[in-house]
């Protein structure tokens, strides 16, 4: 990855923007450089992005990043599981929340890219669920969890509180009023009562 700069980040941020609002294949780069503050037809993003296909995979990349980020600290927490659990929740409510754009863009936009699509499935959802799983996994040597399958537990919770967002992403509103703290709260409370020895 090239080193950072305020122009790189700058035109990152404005190709994320565009591709979630208008779409990968209707956005130029033209229209980039001028959303990024650069002449339309100055070819100043080539300087720091080969490509505009190189600007989706670092914004890619960058999601990328944050998925790891909170798989670290899943992997460092000590919590008792009640807690563990309501934490796993609001930490992917919190980063998939502050990369709605992305979602957008994964959700609609990754078809004729297929590396790509396989990097996001890969780094981001089934990582993040073998994560959870291991957690899970561990509460239950543990005794702190019953017996249970945790791949599919997993599934479920990785699954509904992605879904939570991403349909917040696609429609640009939510499908029901039901706050993030509200939506964590009946999670943790979903999967404790359920799972309690």
């Amino acid at each position: 990855m090239k080193p950072t700069s305020a122009g790189r980040e700058r035109i990152l941020r404005e190709a994320i923007r565009l591709f979630a609002e208008r779409g990968y294949d209707r956005t130029s780069v033209p229209e980039i450089q001028e959303a990024a503050g650069l002449s339309r037809g100055s070819g100043a993003l080539y300087k720091h992005f080969p490509s505009k296909e190189a600007l989706l995979a670092a914004a890619i990349d960058r999601f990328v990043g944050t998925a790891r980020e909170g798989r670290a600290e899943l992997g460092e927490q000590v919590l008792p599981a009640d807690q563990g659990a309501r934490r796993i929740v609001e930490g992917m409510l919190e980063k998939l929340g502050a990369n709605r754009d992305m979602l957008r863009i994964l959700w609609r936009d990754l078809e004729h890219f297929p590396e790509l699509k396989a990097s996001a499935r890969g780094e981001i959802m089934q990582s993040t669920y073998h994560t959870v799983a291991e957690w899970l996994r561990e509460r239950q040597r543990q005794g702190e969890l019953r017996p249970h399958d945790s791949d599919a537990v997993a599934a479920a919770i990785v699954g509904s509180v992605a879904m939570f967002r991403v349909f917040e992403a696609i429609w640009t509103e939510r499908s029901i009023e039901v706050s993030d703290e509200r939506f964590a709260s009946a999670w943790t409370d979903l999967l404790i009562r359920g799972l309690r020895p």
